[in-house]
C-alpha cells in the first residue's frame, strides 16, 4: 500500500519550535487524513522500526544516529492505542527538534504528559515539554482543531468525546487541548472515585478553584457519585467550584458537566457561560 506521507526533509531546516515543525509537515501534506498516520510519519522521516518496549519504568524510548537520519521508537508494551499514539509522537519530537542532541531518550510515565531545576534537570524537563508539545500539536493540529471547536458552538463535552474519535487521541489529551484552545471560559476536573486527581483551566478562566488534589468532589456537584457516558450540563452556584481566594468577583452560576469513564473515572468540564461585568475585575484589582 502506497504512503500518504510525502516528505521533502530539507524543508524541516531551520524550523526549530513544535508548531514550526507541525505546519511545515502539514503544509507538504495539505490533504493529510485524521487521524494522522503517525507510522507512516515515522517512516518518512527515517525511522525504521517501531517496536515493543519491555523495560519497566519506561513509557517508550527513542534510539537514534548523531545525525539523526535514522532511528528506532520503542513504545511500552501493551500500552492503550491512544497512548501508544502520544508517545510515538513525543519520541518523533525529540527525533525532530534539532536542539535535542542526543542519541538516546528514555522517557518515562510523568514526563510523557499533554501538558510542562539544577540546569542539566531544567534542561531535560524542557525537551520533555517540548516532546510533549509537538506531539499534541501533530495528533490535534491547533488549526483544524480550532475549527472544528468554532463549528461546534459553546463547550460541551460530549464535543471532546467526538474530538478524542477524531484524533484518535485519549479523552483526557483531547480535553486538554480543548481547553487550551478554546476561546470560552472553561476548566476540567480529573477525578477518581469522586476524589480530585488534579484540574486545571484554560486561558480564558480567570478563576482558581477551591478544591486540591485528593479531596473529594464538592457535595453539592451533580459530578459526585454514579453515572453513565455523558452526563447533562448542570448549573450551580459560582461558590461551589471557585475560590474567592483571588481574582475578580465569582461569577453568580457556573456549569458543569461530567464525563463517567469506566474504574469510576470522570472528566468534569467547568464553563462559565457569563462573566461578571468588567468593573467587578478592575474593582477586584484583577491586574
Amino acid at each position: 500500500m502506497s504512503s500518504s506521507i510525502s516528505l521533502d526533509l530539507m524543508e524541516l531546516d531551520g524550523k526549530v519550535r513544535p508548531i514550526e515543525i507541525v505546519d511545515e509537515i502539514l503544509r507538504q501534506n495539505p490533504d493529510i487524513p485524521y487521524p494522522v498516520p503517525l507510522e507512516e510519519l515515522a517512516t518518512a522521516v527515517g525511522i525504521q522500526q517501531i517496536s515493543e518496549l519491555v523495560t519497566e519504568g519506561f513509557e517508550g524510548m527513542l534510539m537514534t544516529n548523531p545525525e539523526k537520519s535514522q532511528g528506532v521508537i520503542m513504545v511500552k508494551a501493551n500500552a492503550n492505542p491512544q497512548r501508544r499514539r502520544f508517545t510515538i509522537g513525543h519520541e518523533l519530537g525529540h527525533y525532530l527538534l534539532p536542539w535535542h542532541r542526543q542519541t538516546r531518550f528514555s522517557c518515562s510515565s510523568e514526563s510523557i504528559k499533554d501538558s510542562g531545576t539544577d540546569s542539566k534537570a531544567a534542561r531535560g524537563l524542557e525537551m520533555e515539554a517540548e516532546a510533549n508539545a509537538f506531539a499534541s500539536e501533530l495528533l490535534m493540529p491547533s488549526a483544524i482543531f480550532k475549527k472544528l471547536q468554532r463549528k461546534a458552538g459553546e463547550p460541551d463535552i460530549e464535543q471532546v468525546v467526538q474530538f478524542s474519535a477524531h484524533f484518535d487521541a485519549s479523552v483526557e489529551a483531547t480535553a486538554r487541548r480543548f481547553m487550551n484552545l478554546s476561546d470560552h471560559p472553561v476548566a476540567f476536573v480529573f477525578s477518581l472515585n469522586d476524589t480530585v486527581r488534579y484540574w486545571t483551566k484554560g486561558p480564558e478562566f480567570p478563576y482558581l478553584l477551591s478544591i486540591k488534589n485528593g479531596q473529594q468532589l464538592p457535595r453539592q456537584s451533580s459530578a459526585r457519585g454514579n453515572g453513565q457516558g455523558v452526563g447533562e450540563m448542570v448549573e450551580l452556584d459560582g461558590y461551589i467550584w471557585l475560590s474567592d481566594a483571588r481574582g475578580p468577583s465569582l461569577p453568580n452560576r457556573i456549569l458543569e458537566q461530567t464525563l463517567h469513564q469506566q474504574d469510576g473515572y470522570k472528566v468534569t468540564m467547568l464553563y462559565i457561560e457569563e462573566m461578571p461585568d468588567e468593573d467587578s475585575f478592575t474593582n477586584q484589582g484583577r491586574f
